[in-house]
């Protein structure tokens, strides 16, 4: 699918990226010559989340148009990226600790900002993190999910860093997003998530079961304050767990 015109202004030039709802492409920008990233729904009935747009944070994905086209469907237009997500700076090393520090700040900065204007993310990732020259962003935002088609539902998360009250089939809270940091956390620091199975059943029941070895046995770098930091995000019960990502970040500065 490339060298198409979509809303009548953007031509894509190739894929860039999929997930579970839309496809990615890299873009020119008919009107303005300047390249862009073009996100299409995978199903062209879909439509675009009704809900307010927040104020954007300089920690997210920049959004610059969005609309219906009459034969693709919804999109969303964004700024082209250069650099790579969480996942595949892991697949060449973990961070080092500033570098681990750094990424911890921010991600909780975009993540605290979703939160604070009413929305929770629901599928943090490695994948919805990126880094670019400047700073770490964040991919997928909620208020600009696709809406599917009639008869289909959204079915978000990855098996690495759902909360286990998602697992038990209930709505994510701010608590579930901050569970899901914590995986993420532990993977930058590790390469490792806080369980592991040959399947995505073992990877529930171990979640839902037992605690995560303790992150300072597989990030020994990493300052052993902040590895426990680290573990309480990733407590089983959500009462046990940080209520805010403002309440998180000043344990941090403490620890």
């Amino acid at each position: 699918m490339k060298d198409i015109l979509v809303g009548s202004r953007y031509r894509l030039l190739d894929s860039v990226g999929s997930g579970g709802e839309a496809q990615v492409f890299r873009a020119r920008d008919e009107t303005t010559a300047k390249e862009v990233a073009v996100r299409l729904g995978h199903h062209p009935e879909a439509g675009i989340t009704p809900g307010q747009m927040p104020a954007f944070h300089h920690n997210w994905v920049q959004l610059l148009d969005s609309g219906l086209d009459p034969q693709h469907g919804a999109y969303h237009v964004f700024e082209l990226l250069e650099g790579k997500t969480l996942h595949q700076v892991i697949e060449q090393s973990i961070l080092e600790p500033e570098s681990w520090l750094s990424f911890v700040h921010q991600t909780l900065d975009a993540v605290e900002a979703l939160h604070v204007a009413g929305w929770i993310h629901g599928d943090l990732n490695a994948d919805n993190f990126f880094r670019t020259a400047l700073c770490w962003k964040l991919l997928e935002l909620p208020f600009l999910r696709f809406v599917p088609e009639t008869g289909r539902t959204h079915l978000f998360g990855s098996i690495h860093t759902l909360s286990p009250e998602q697992l038990n089939g209930k709505p994510p809270d701010t608590r579930s997003d901050l569970y899901a940091l914590g995986c993420i956390y532990y993977y930058a620091a590790s390469g490792e998530y806080p369980h592991s199975g040959a399947s995505s059943q073992e990877i529930t029941i171990s979640r839902l079961r037992f605690p995560p070895a303790p992150l300072s046995q597989r990030a020994p770098r990493l300052p052993v304050a902040w590895s426990t930091w680290v573990m309480s995000l990733l407590a089983i019960d959500p009462q046990n767990r940080f209520s805010t990502a403002a309440a998180a970040r000043q344990m941090l500065k403490i620890a």
